[in-house]
């Protein structure tokens, strides 16, 4: 996957305005990537996407169960109270990704917002004690970059690559 600096950038300043659940900062990082235009905004939630589904399929190395999806889910909404996610949201989110589908089709008003609450969640339990969660970040992009192109630009996420 090729990953462009300045989205990555934008993706960075986005995920540390989740992760420090900070409602204002937020809402300006993301109103930052919008103001990029669309392109920009559509490469941002890609790479957002890509490594949300890369961290989860990581963290139960593969895809994980739907049972243990919902529970992830409710240890979302109730960790990024915040937020202000509901569950069935951010179950469908998190199945879409568990399932190779793309989460703008199952959720399109809410799946970028919840795509960045989601992946700042996730980078950050998966963070090894004395790790910080842009650590993780680091990882997760340098796994995205070796992963070659599929179909339409996306990575190919394949029981093998999760394992570069």
């Amino acid at each position: 996957m090729v990953i462009d600096s300045y989205v990555e950038s934008l993706l960075r300043e986005t995920l540390a305005a989740m992760v420090a659940r900070n409602l204002e900062w937020s809402a300006e990082a993301l109103q930052a990537l919008l103001d990029q235009g669309d392109q920009v905004y559509a490469e941002a939630v890609e790479l957002c996407f890509a490594v949300n589904s890369q961290v989860l399929h990581d963290l139960h190395n593969g895809p994980p169960h739907p049972v243990s999806i919902a529970s992830l889910a409710e240890s979302v909404v109730a960790m990024e109270a915040w937020a202000a996610l509901d569950q069935p949201t951010v179950q469908t989110f998190m199945m879409a990704l568990a399932e190779a589908r793309d989460p703008a089709i199952e959720l399109p008003a809410e799946a970028a917002r919840t795509g960045f609450v989601v992946g700042a969640w996730l980078l950050a339990i998966s963070a090894p004690e004395n790790t910080s969660w842009e650590a993780v970040l680091d990882s997760t992009l340098h796994t995205l970059a070796a992963v070659p192109e599929g179909h339409g630009g996306q990575p190919v996420l394949t029981q093998e690559s999760w394992l570069l």
